[in-house]
């Protein structure tokens, strides 16, 4: 049996992030069973919603045990409702804890046509920051048709537990309504801070939780990690498909150091103007081998026509490995003419279309009051004792 040991380093361009070897392990299996403490909506949303697993479910099936102690919302259970009613091979159930301790486990086990199976065991929850935000640790085991995997605990304990173990109704989704997730800035701003996870609450008779303090952060917070690292890149019209974004190796490889056609991805969230962010974008970079041209797409402006006064000028500032937030500037937009000046004036990287790798003190030059450079160093203030 093989056994591989993972540390989730976001600060590591190297690291293997839980969501990315989840995707990788559901590759060829014809089932999918996983079992997690806390879920989020965005959680939820970057792994089921994923290219991968959207292929996964066409064929195989998908078990989902979430526990509803804390931090999992009535907002996520009825997206994961949404998502089941969508999909015919997805079931999703909830624990109905009934004890003083917590629903903790975090694992996904998955079995494959030819027999063999495999098994995630980790501490990463189903939220952005147990998937690839978090400092976290995983084992991935992987035993061949011939070989023992012992998984007659987990069996056990469905078993023991069946009439806890109950479909997203109407009495989950309210004892679910409990864990609003404190903290949280209006208008898309984000918010940035560090907790703990909870201890077990006080819990009543029949085991009703006392409010559960919940603590894994909201999904609404970005992943800084106070990297300097800007990418300012003009966008080819690409036959109408610009929106995915084409890039070449040498971007690929030096800024976004992301693998094409992997199971790793470019997790991005989109800057506005108005200084409010985006949903998150989980994308993979995909290479073409009839065109030779790397791309991820992004979802600013979807559906708008190519501009006409010249090409639009996409900024990204990397927050951590993999993870950066961007802006996607048109002509006459402010900030434009800064970037578009500043990217005329470097050496680019690459062949084609000019793209140029700079540092923060180049865009705050060029343009002071970008929201890439104010927002998110204001974000990063309470990380570095601001």
């Amino acid at each position: 049996m093989e056994c591989e040991f993972h540390l989730q380093d976001p600060t590591s361009p190297e690291t293997v992030y839980l969501f990315e070897a989840i995707i990788a392990a559901s590759s060829g299996a014809s089932s999918w069973t996983g079992m997690f403490a806390f879920a989020s909506r965005a959680g939820v949303d970057a792994l089921i919603i994923d290219q991968e697993t959207q292929r996964f479910l066409r064929h195989s099936s998908m078990s989902l045990l979430v526990g509803i102690d804390a931090v999992t919302n009535r907002g996520t259970l009825e997206r994961l409702k949404e998502l089941e009613e969508a999909h015919e091979r997805l079931n999703v159930q909830v624990f109905w804890n009934r004890t003083a301790g917590l629903f903790h486990p975090k694992v996904a086990r998955f079995e494959y046509p030819n027999g063999s199976r495999s098994m995630i065991v980790g501490s990463g929850n189903l939220t952005p920051g147990g998937l690839r935000q978090n400092f976290e640790a995983f084992s991935v085991m992987k035993a061949t048709a011939t070989e023992t995997l012992d998984v007659s605990s987990w069996d056990r304990f469905l078993a023991d537990h069946v009439d806890d173990i109950r479909a997203i109704d109407e009495e989950a989704l309210e004892r679910a309504a409990r864990n609003i997730i404190r903290g949280g800035g209006g208008g898309g701003r984000r918010t940035r801070r560090r907790d703990v996870e909870p201890e077990p609450g006080i819990r009543g008779a029949g085991g009703e939780a006392a409010a559960p303090e919940p603590t894994e952060p909201n999904d609404d917070e970005l992943p800084v990690g106070g990297t300097d690292r800007f990418l300012i890149a003009q966008v080819p019209e690409a036959g109408g498909r610009w929106h995915q974004l084409h890039l070449n190796k040498a971007v690929v490889e030096q800024f976004f150091r992301v693998h094409p056609n992997t199971a790793q991805r470019a997790y991005l969230v989109e800057c506005k103007q108005d200084g409010s962010f985006g949903d998150q974008e989980v994308r993979p970079c995909v290479y073409s081998e009839s065109n030779k041209n790397h791309k991820i797409e992004i979802g600013s402006h979807r559906g708008d026509p190519y501009p006409t006064g010249g090409p639009p000028i996409v900024v990204f500032r990397e927050l951590q490995a993999r993870s950066f937030a961007y802006m996607l500037l048109m002509p006459g937009e402010p900030g434009y003419d800064q970037m578009n000046a500043v990217n005329a004036a470097l050496e680019p990287i690459g062949k084609g279309f000019r793209r140029v790798m700079v540092g923060l003190d180049v865009v705050r030059a060029a343009w002071p009051t970008c929201p890439l450079v104010v927002l998110i160093d204001e974000l990063a203030l309470p990380l570095n004792g601001g």
